[in-house]
């Protein structure tokens, strides 16, 4: 994830967690969001092998499936949703146990996807959070168009390639992507 997104993270789930505090009206918006990301449709569960056209709205769509999957802590089949040129920098079990050992800022919460713009083979989409968290702006996050499917391409990998998973966690955990336990 990008770390705007993930700073982005950090500042809706203290706005939440104060908002869950001070009424009862916003931790149900709070629970809310939460549950939304946390409880993926049955089409979200299961990414399809099916081609999906070349459009803006198939981005918008492909955008929310991988951010729904990823935000519930569902890694392994995030990392499917992944840019074919991700995949090859980053292995799934790289993927899942970087993301397990440091969970990101953003788990359980809920994000809007909207404004896809295509280039190309290319669509970038405007993701913010949803609820109270929306507030806090947005951001562009790309995906590209290879062998019939949109792949979702993070702005930063910079977590990964440093010799061991221990060791791309330590640098998750220092860049400050990691929930706070």
């Amino acid at each position: 994830m990008s770390r705007r997104i993930a700073a982005a993270a950090v500042a809706a789930a203290a706005l939440i967690a104060t908002a869950a505090c001070s009424s009862s009206a916003p931790a149900a918006t709070a629970t809310s969001a939460a549950t939304i990301a946390t409880t993926p449709t049955p089409a979200a569960t299961t990414p399809s092998a099916a081609a999906q056209p070349e459009t803006a709205a198939a981005a918008r769509a492909a955008a929310r499936q991988f951010l729904g999957l990823y935000s519930a802590g569902q890694y392994a089949a995030s990392w499917t949703l992944l840019a074919p040129s991700v995949k090859r920098k980053v292995s799934q079990a790289a993927w899942v146990a970087v993301h397990q050992g440091c969970p990101p800022q953003s788990a359980g919460l809920a994000y809007n996807v909207s404004n896809a713009t295509l280039t190309g083979d290319t669509a970038v989409v405007t993701v913010s959070l949803s609820g109270a968290a929306a507030a806090i702006g947005s951001v562009s996050e790309s995906l590209t168009y290879a062998a019939g499917r949109w792949g979702f391409v993070p702005s930063d990998l910079s977590s990964y390639g440093h010799g061991s998973v221990k060791a791309d966690i330590a640098a998750a955990k220092g860049a400050g992507y990691c929930a706070k336990s």
